[in-house]
């Protein structure tokens, strides 16, 4: 967006340089030549001052196509070129009144009234200028605002982590069981062989019949036993 309006702003001092200032100064220079005998008010120094009041108009011109329309410096540039636009024409033409001596004729004209008409319909685009500034000052407003909340979220302090200690069943996933001190460098003994140690008995697998441990099949089903037998 910045570029195009630099492009834009570069396009329109070229433009404004060729109607105001170049192609006016070659005009009046050749009239004055070829006809030496017009006067008007500004006559003598004409092409100075188009060069001044016309640098002033491309300066002004340039400087609104570089802001963004519905900012106040644009409609500050705006106004200013057109008041400068309205200033060159009254130069150019003298202020309407014109004399021009061939002897023995003198000739006046006076075109002030039709001057002052043309200046009225320069004028006009002042209201151009004032239409611009209001129908785009509300998306600069949005877009101000919403710059604001972008600086103040990246100012706005951000919350640290809550930072934990880490214990070991957080850093192991394998299930662990602390053991006493006696039990360290022992294996303990299998449930099977612990319930045969303490039982004088065992029982059958199939129908859960009691019978001795020197039995080896059950008398109730028939099933043999696993042991011990003694």
């Amino acid at each position: 967006m910045t570029r195009s309006r630099i492009s834009d702003a570069t396009w329109t001092a070229f433009t404004e340089s060729i109607r105001f200032v170049v192609v006016p100064i070659m005009l009046v220079n050749l009239v004055m030549t070829n006809y030496p005998s017009l006067k008007t008010a500004f006559m003598p120094n004409l092409a100075t001052y188009i060069l001044i009041i016309g640098g002033l108009i491309v300066f002004a011109s340039t400087l609104e196509c570089a802001n963004r329309p519905g900012t106040y410096k644009r409609l500050l540039f705006g106004l200013s070129a057109v008041a400068f636009v309205c200033f060159w024409t009254f130069v150019l033409f003298g202020g309407g009144v014109a004399e021009f001596s061939y002897p023995p004729y003198f000739v006046r004209f006076d075109m002030s009234k039709i001057l002052y008409i043309v200046l009225l319909g320069i004028a006009l685009k002042a209201l151009l200028v004032v239409q611009t500034f209001t129908t785009n000052k509300h998306m600069v407003v949005e877009e101000r605002v919403r710059r604001k909340a972008v600086r103040a979220a990246a100012a706005a302090p951000k919350p640290q982590p809550v930072s934990r200690v880490p214990t070991f069943a957080s850093l192991s996933k394998a299930a662990f069981r602390v053991t006493g001190d006696d039990e360290v460098g022992y294996e303990p003994p299998s449930p099977t062989t612990a319930k045969a140690a303490v039982l004088d008995y065992q029982e059958c697998p199939v129908c859960g019949v009691k019978a001795s441990l020197q039995e080896t099949t059950c008398k109730h089903c028939g099933a043999w036993f696993s042991g011990p037998f003694k």
